[in-house]
């Protein structure tokens, strides 16, 4: 038994002293501890240079055509051919429609007639009032010559008081008559009735003019509200006419824009159900006072329109150049943080962030003037600039170098 149990203790003393050597041999053959690799924030940059700035204003409204003509007749009545429909290009001059011309040919006639006859009665009343004057001149000198004998008689003690009574008053008879005679047949011999006949019979030649009614303009067909059997009168249009190579959007502008822009300012104008690129368009103008009641300037862009594409009632997206600069130091707006009451960019140098205090101008939402505190050149944050801080060690992951 003793024998047994000496034996069990050398056992266990012998797998103490195995597992003792195994520890030091784990020990002796550990690798050493690999160097914790420094900390970093990864940046996007963009280099500092000069670019163009631009800001606009997107305004909306409605086409409209720039020749609009509602073509009605000057003169009422039934209308005997149309010879246009919707869609018809029409020139300057070409016929729309026709009116039944019966009763106006009549009128015509009536009126030539009596212009006529009036022209005939003061002609005739002409010569008769020449013949008047040249007889009455004739008989009132014969009558004076009477008078002065007769008054040389009566002087000589030759003639009587009677005798000379009776020539003074054949002469004042004789004036007196010729004067009645000769403003009567005056009267006849005005032309202010010649001319009223006149008046009329072109009245009645205009309207008879009028029954053919012709295009205004040269446009496209938009309506016809007339067709053969009708009546046409100046209540509604019969034809109307639009003119789609030039056309127009009227807008309207808030007072903080209204003298950024000005006349003959080119614009883009994009009609989306037309095609996604835009239209080049101008301002016409501008109005110098605000509508009372929205407290807007009302304004009118034209665009040409070639090729007809574009509709009036279309819907249009107008974009207005409000400031622009050319050449100038610039980032983008995103690289500027406000720090302690203090604009700042972050760049990188050596491989760390440094902050500068920069004076900012124009500003698109995009791009920023920079006009004091940087170079051309500096690699400023754009990504990141609002995780790192004065000295922090950064590594550019993205962006432009200079």
């Amino acid at each position: 038994m003793e024998k047994k149990t000496g034996k069990v203790k050398r056992i266990l003393i012998l797998l103490m002293a195995l597992t003792a050597l195994g520890l030091l041999a784990g020990c002796g053959g550990s690798k050493p501890t690999e160097a914790v690799e420094e900390k970093y924030i990864p940046v996007e940059v963009e280099a500092v240079g000069n670019k163009t700035l631009v800001n606009t204003a997107i305004l909306s409204g409605k086409v409209t055509s720039e020749t609009d003509v509602a073509v009605v007749p000057k003169v009422p009545g039934k209308v005997e051919s149309v010879g246009v429909k919707v869609g018809d290009t029409v020139r300057s001059g070409q016929v729309l429609f026709t009116l039944e011309t019966t009763d106006l040919s009549n009128a015509y006639q009536l009126a030539e007639a009596r212009y006529q006859t009036g022209k005939d009665q003061w002609n005739s009343a002409k010569t008769s009032l020449e013949r008047t004057k040249a007889l009455a001149a004739e008989k009132i000198a014969n009558a004076k010559q009477t008078l002065a004998n007769t008054k040389a008689l009566f002087d000589a003690g030759a003639a009587s008081k009677v005798q000379l009574d009776q020539a003074e008053l054949g002469l004042k008879e004789l004036e007196s008559m010729y004067a009645g005679q000769i403003e009567q047949l005056g009267v006849q011999a005005s032309d202010s009735s010649l001319k009223l006949a006149e008046v009329q019979l072109t009245q009645a030649r205009e309207a008879l003019d009028n029954a053919t009614v012709t295009a205004p303009v040269e446009g496209i067909v938009s309506q016809v509200n007339v067709q053969a059997g009708n009546m046409a009168t100046s209540a509604q249009a019969a034809v109307s006419l639009t003119n789609i190579t030039s056309v127009y959007s009227e807008l309207s502008v808030a007072e903080n824009l209204v003298n950024r822009l000005a006349n003959g300012q080119p614009v883009k104008v994009t009609v989306p159900s037309v095609s996604e690129k835009s239209f080049v368009g101008k301002i016409d103008h501008i109005s110098p006072a605000a509508d009372p009641k929205t407290r807007l300037y009302p304004m009118k862009i034209t665009l040409e329109n070639p090729d007809g594409l574009i509709k009036p009632g279309m819907f249009a997206k107008v974009e207005l150049v409000t400031d622009e600069k050319a050449d100038v130091k610039a980032v983008k707006s995103e690289a500027i943080v406000l720090k302690n009451e203090k604009t700042i960019v972050y760049v990188v140098q050596d491989d760390k962030a440094v902050g500068k205090e920069v004076v900012t101008g124009l500003d698109t939402g995009v791009d920023i003037e920079i006009l004091k505190g940087l170079n051309e050149g500096d690699q400023v944050i754009i990504k990141g600039q609002t995780l790192v801080d004065e000295g922090h060690k950064v590594k550019v992951v993205g962006g432009e170098k200079s």
